[in-house]
């Protein structure tokens, strides 16, 4: 039986939940009047509602941290060049078969759907990267639970697509920053604070879409799993300045959040 467990669905019923689809559907307005482009504002509008998403994977706890990122992402409008959405999509899913908070555990069709899409990525990208963040994801997953077959097999053919990719096809090439302009700059501060900031935000208690308290280790993980993930996609892999925003606005959304609502709860 095919059982997809990792879509959450967007009940309109909550506030945020209305204002990320209002602000999606306005950024795709503006994005078609500034770029000219049906198709670039759609792609920009997509953009703010999967940082939105991306947001909430990290910070389960606070719902307007992931409206606060969606703002963010919003700097696109000014800036674009492109948001590669597939890779947005691809690290959504990474992140939500290893934090659980969809509150399901994980199918094996949720496994090979993302290999699916991680060996799509790794080839159309002609990079391997993406098979490494998958197979750290597996990794988490598996991690404390009994090895299946399933685990096995599945991280067997990640392993060898990565091999094969890597040394026969030379998929995987460092690159090397070779200058730090203000984005990068803010970028890299921001990973580098956020390793700090998801061991204090992972201890915040959550419910996950059943109702459940969440898992606090799978969380950690899942957050940190983020970081790396884009790191690597940053220093393999071609990112485009939308993309990088993104990536920025979720991280510095979630911090100054955390931060602003310890000093209302001091104060």
């Amino acid at each position: 039986m095919i059982i997809f467990t990792l879509g959450r669905i967007i009940d309109l019923n909550y506030k945020t939940n209305r204002l990320v689809v209002l602000l999606t559907l306005a950024a795709s307005a503006v994005g078609w009047l500034v770029t000219g482009a049906f198709l670039s504002g759609l792609s920009i509008g997509v953009g703010v509602f999967l940082t939105w998403a991306l947001a909430r994977e990290i910070d389960p706890k606070h719902d307007y941290s992931a409206i606060l990122a969606a703002g963010f992402a919003l700097i696109n409008l000014f800036y674009y060049e492109s948001v590669q959405l597939l890779v947005l999509g691809w690290l959504l899913l990474v992140l939500r078969m290893v934090n659980g908070l969809c509150g399901k555990a994980v199918t094996v069709f949720d496994m090979l759907l993302t290999l699916g899409l991680t060996t799509y990525l790794s080839f159309s990208n002609d990079n391997s990267i993406y098979l490494v963040a998958f197979l750290l994801a597996i990794y988490l997953v598996s991690k404390g639970r009994r090895l299946t077959r399933t685990f096995v097999i599945i991280n067997a053919i990640a392993s060898v697509l990565f091999l094969v990719q890597s040394f026969f096809l030379d998929y995987l090439n460092f690159d090397p920053v070779s200058g730090m302009d203000t984005l990068t700059t803010v970028f890299f501060t921001l990973i580098g604070l956020s390793f700090i900031l998801f061991w204090f935000l992972s201890r915040e208690e959550a419910l996950d879409d059943q109702g459940n308290k969440v898992n606090r280790s799978r969380l950690f993980a899942a957050q940190i799993l983020y970081s790396a993930s884009v790191l690597l996609i940053f220093f393999f892999d071609d990112v485009s300045l939308n993309n990088l925003i993104i990536y920025a606005s979720v991280i510095l959304a979630v911090t100054l959040f955390y931060i602003g609502s310890k000093l209302a709860k001091a104060f």
